[in-house]
C-alpha cells in the first residue's frame, strides 16, 4: 500500500506523483510560498549587513576576504531563484474538477522548488551571519567574529562581549585539542550557557573540519516529578540515546531492550576509528552514568568527544573526569552596561535615562537574559516606564524583572500565549500553541478563520521575541523555546493576579487547597497516584489540563493499565475546562463524565490507546479535535454531530479503518483536515456506503468551509470516479 495525499486530476498517471516522501509538497495550504517570502527578507536583510560591513571595513583599509565578497555576489542567484518560483504561484492556484482539487501537477513542482530554493536561502544566511569580512594580522580560524548589534540581541547579545568571546575562542581551541576529551561549562540559569553553546556549534558547522558528527540533547527535565527513580533514569537514558541516535540516522525506536539500545549506539559511535564526533548534553540536572546510555569514555572514546553544560559543578567535573571545566560567570558591571547599552541604542542619549539604565543594570545581577529582556522592553516603552522601572524591579528580585517585562507586553494575548509557554516550558511546537491558545480563546480575528489566528499568533510571538522573552526553537520557526528561568517564574507567580496559579512539572507538594484554585495545570510522567489526587480536586476556574503519563520507545504509553486505571479519568468537578490535552494515555473508553465539559474547545488525545470515542459527538462546542497518533479504529456516527468543529486531526491514526456514512457530511464548519498516514479505505462510486460502513470520498465536497486538507487514498481512481458522477 501506498499512501498519496489526493493526488489525482484529470490523467492519474501524469499527476499521481505526491509519495509518502513527497506528500507535503501537494498540501492545499500556501504555506510554503509564505515560508519562501520570509526567508527572502532575511536574505535581503543579511545581504545588506555583509555589504555594510565589506563597506566599513574598505573605508578603515581592512583586507577583505574573497568569500563576504562571493556571497554578496552568490545571494543575487538565490534571490532570482527565489522570485522565479514566486512567478509559478500563480499557476499552481489554478484548479480542476470545478474548484474541488487544485492543479496538483504545479502545485507538487512549486512545492519542490520552493523547498529547495528555501533550503538554499537558509544555507546562504547562515553563511553571510557567520563570516567576518576582513582578514586580522593574526588571523585564528577559533577567533569570534565581530557580531551584529541587531543579532546578538536576538540571542542575548552575551556572545558580542568580550568575556564570552575569548571564552568562546578558549571552548573552540580545547575541541581542537586532541588531548582534551571532556569540556565541561557550568553556570547559573540565565548566564547564558545555552547561546553560548548555540554559537559554538554553528561555528563547528560552518567550519566543516573539526567533526564529522554533531549530536546535541537537552536533557530533559520532564521527570523530576516522577517518584520512581529507575523509571525516571530509564525515560532519561532513552532521550539521550534517541537524540543521539538521530545524528547518526540510526533508528532506536524499534529496540526496547534497554542494553541492546546501549550496545547499538556504542557500536555506532566507534564504528569507524577516524570520524571525529562531538556529543553535547546541555542542562545536565543530575549525574549521569555514560556507559549506561552508550557513550564511550576514557580509552574508548577514540575520536569522541564531550561537551557538557549543567547548573552544578559537581554534576559534571566529578562524575565526567573533566579534562577542562569552565566557569562561566555573571557579567561584569561595565560589560552588562555596555550589552544594555547596544540594545536600547539611541534612547541613552537622553542623560536621565542613562543614569537610570545604571541603576536598572545593577539589579539585573549580571545575567544577559535578564539585562536583554529589560533593555529590549524599556527600548520600546514610553518616559515614564523608564521612570517607574526601578520601583517596579525591587532588588534583583527575578520574579519581579521578569513581571515587569509582562506587565508592558502591549498585546494582551502575547501576555496568556507567555504564561502559556511557560506552563508548557521548553521547545514547544508552534502548531500546538495555535489549538491550545485558541480553545482559551486568543488570536481570534476578525474574520474569526483559522488562517487569521495563525497571523495573530506569528503577530504575539514575534512580540515575545522582540523583548527575548521567548527563542526560536529552530532555523524553521516551527517551534518557540521558553527559558527555564522564565518558565518556572510563570508558575511561581500569579501574574494574571492574585487568583491565577499555574502548576506543571515543578509542582512537588501543593497543598489541595492551592491546587483547586489552579486555572491551569501541566503535568507530564504522570504517575496513577498524582492523576488520582489532580481528579479528586474540585476546581473552581480550571481552564487547561494537560496530561501524559510515560511513553515506551515507539511513543506509545510505556504501560498498559488495567480497567481500573482507565476509569482514573473524572472531569465530574471541572466543568468551566476549555482545553483538555491528553497524550499517551491508556484510556480504552472515556468517561462518561466527559459530558459535563461543555465549554471544551479544544481536545487532544494524542498517542493514546482509546478505541470508543461516541461519547465526543455529545461535546457540541468542540472546535478543534486532535486523535494524532492515537489506536482510535473508527470514526462514529456521532462525530458528525460536532456541528462546531473547524479543525481535526487523525494523521498517523494506522488503525482508523472505518469512518462511518455522513461523518464528515455533518462536520459543516471544518476549515482543516489532516488524514495523513491514516484512513485511506475511501468508498468508490459503485459502492453503497451504508453497507460498507465507510465514508466516500464526496463527502468532502459538502465541507465548503475546508482551506487544509490531508487525505490517503488506495486507489486514487476513485477519486477521478466520484467527481465524474457529480459532473453528469
Amino acid at each position: 500500500m501506498t499512501d498519496i495525499v489526493l493526488s489525482v486530476a484529470s490523467k492519474v498517471a501524469e499527476y499521481l506523483v505526491a509519495l509518502r516522501r513527497h506528500s507535503s509538497y501537494v498540501m492545499f495550504s500556501g504555506s510554503y510560498t509564505g515560508q519562501l517570502k520570509e526567508e527572502l527578507e532575511k536574505l535581503e536583510n543579511a545581504r545588506q549587513r555583509v555589504q555594510l560591513s565589506i563597506d566599513e571595513a574598505q573605508q578603515e583599509m581592512k583586507l577583505i576576504k574573497a568569500h563576504p565578497e562571493k556571497w554578496v555576489i552568490e545571494v543575487k542567484n538565490v534571490v532570482d531563484m527565489a522570485q522565479n518560483a514566486l512567478k509559478h504561484d500563480e499557476r499552481a492556484k489554478k484548479t480542476f474538477f470545478f474548484g474541488w482539487l487544485p492543479n496538483l501537477k504545479e502545485r507538487y513542482r512549486l512545492g519542490r522548488e520552493v523547498t529547495r530554493t528555501v533550503r538554499d536561502i537558509q544555507a546562504s544566511i547562515r553563511q553571510g551571519q557567520l563570516e567576518m569580512v576582513y582578514c586580522r594580522h593574526a588571523p585564528s580560524r577559533h577567533v569570534v567574529g565581530a557580531l551584529d548589534v541587531n543579532s546578538s540581541a536576538d540571542h542575548w547579545g552575551d556572545t558580542a562581549i568580550e568575556s564570552r568571546a575569548s571564552i568562546l575562542e578558549k571552548i573552540m581551541n580545547d575541541l581542537d585539542d586532541e588531548k582534551l576529551k571532556v569540556i565541561v561549562i557550568y553556570g547559573q540559569d540565565g548566564v547564558g550557557k545555552t547561546n553560548l553553546l548555540e554559537e559554538v556549534e554553528k561555528k563547528l558547522r560552518s567550519e566543516k573540519r573539526l567533526f564529522d558528527v554533531i549530536a546535541k540533547v537537552k536533557v530533559s527535565q520532564t521527570l523530576k516529578n516522577i517518584q520512581d527513580a529507575k523509571v525516571r533514569l530509564s525515560q532519561t537514558l532513552k532521550n539521550i540515546q534517541d537524540g543521539i541516535a538521530y545524528a547518526f540516522s540510526l533508528n532506536l525506536k524499534d529496540e526496547l531492550s534497554e542494553e541492546r539500545r546501549r550496545g547499538r549506539l556504542f557500536g555506532e559511535i566507534q564504528s569507524d576509528s577516524t570520524k571525529k564526533v562531538l556529543i553535547i548534553l546541555e542542562d545536565l540536572g543530575a549525574p549521569l552514568d555514560l556507559e549506561k546510555v552508550g557513550i564511550p569514555s576514557g580509552n574508548e572514546s577514540r575520536g569522541c568527544k564531550l561537551l557538557l553544560t549543567s547548573r552544578f559543578e559537581n554534576v559534571l567535573a566529578k562524575d565526567k573526569h573533566a579534562d577542562r571545566t569552565i566557569h562561566l560567570e555573571d557579567l561584569h558591571d561595565d560589560e552588562a552596561f555596555r550589552l544594555f547599552e547596544k540594545i536600547v541604542r539611541d534612547r541613552l542619549k537622553n542623560e536621565k535615562l542613562k543614569s537610570t539604565a545604571a541603576k536598572v543594570v545593577k539589579k539585573l545581577a549580571g545575567l544577559p537574559l535578564l539585562i536583554t529582556s529589560v533593555a529590549s522592553t524599556l527600548k520600546y516603552s514610553n518616559i515614564f516606564v523608564w521612570r517607574n522601572v526601578l520601583r517596579k524591579i525591587g532588588e534583583s528580585n527575578i520574579d519581579a524583572i521578569v513581571k515587569f517585562c509582562y506587565d508592558n507586553l502591549k498585546s494582551e494575548d502575547a501576555k496568556s500565549l507567555f504564561i502559556l509557554c511557560g506552563l508548557i516550558g521548553g521547545t514547544i511546537q508552534v502548531d500546538t500553541l495555535l489549538v491550545l491558545g485558541m480553545g482559551l480563546g486568543l488570536f481570534e480575528g476578525s474574520f474569526k478563520r483559522i488562517e487569521g489566528s495563525r497571523e495573530k499568533l506569528k503577530t504575539s510571538l514575534d512580540s515575545l521575541r522582540s523583548v527575548c522573552l521567548l527563542l526560536d526553537g529552530g532555523d524553521d520557526k516551527e517551534n518557540v523555546t521558553i527559558h527555564d528561568l522564565y518558565s518556572e517564574v510563570v508558575v511561581s507567580t500569579p501574574l494574571r493576579g492574585e487568583n491565577s496559579l499555574v502548576m506543571n512539572i515543578n509542582y512537588h507538594s501543593w497543598s489541595t487547597e492551592k491546587l483547586v484554585e489552579c486555572w491551569a495545570i501541566y503535568l507530564v510522567d504522570v504517575v496513577d497516584g498524582r492523576l488520582a489526587e489532580v481528579m479528586s480536586c474540585r476546581f473552581t476556574d480550571l481552564k487547561i489540563l494537560m496530561l501524559s503519563q510515560l511513553e515506551d520507545g515507539l511513543g506509545r504509553p510505556a504501560h498498559r493499565h488495567d480497567e481500573r486505571d482507565c476509569c482514573r479519568l473524572d472531569f465530574t468537578y471541572m466543568k468551566d475546562l476549555q482545553v483538555l490535552y491528553l497524550r499517551s494515555m491508556h484510556i480504552t473508553t472515556l468517561p462518561s463524565s466527559i459530558e459535563n465539559l461543555k465549554n471544551l474547545l479544544s481536545l487532544f488525545l494524542d498517542n493514546c490507546l482509546v478505541e470508543d470515542v461516541a461519547i465526543l459527538g455529545k461535546l457540541k462546542a468542540l472546535q478543534f479535535l486532535s486523535f494524532a497518533g492515537s489506536s482510535i479504529s473508527r470514526l462514529p456516527k456521532e462525530m458528525g454531530e460536532l456541528k462546531k468543529l473547524r479543525l481535526l486531526n487523525l494523521s498517523d491514526c494506522k488503525k482508523l479503518h472505518i469512518i462511518e456514512p455522513d461523518v464528515l457530511n455533518g462536520l459543516v464548519n471544518l476549515e482543516e483536515l489532516y488524514m495523513k498516514g491514516s484512513f485511506d479505505r475511501w468508498v468508490g462510486p459503485d459502492e453503497i456506503p451504508s453497507k460498507s460502513c465507510n465514508a466516500g470520498p464526496a463527502e468532502l465536497r459538502s465541507l465548503t468551509k475546508l482551506t487544509t486538507l490531508e487525505i490517503s487514498v488506495l486507489d486514487a481512481t476513485i477519486i477521478v470516479k466520484n467527481d465524474s458522477i457529480k459532473k453528469k
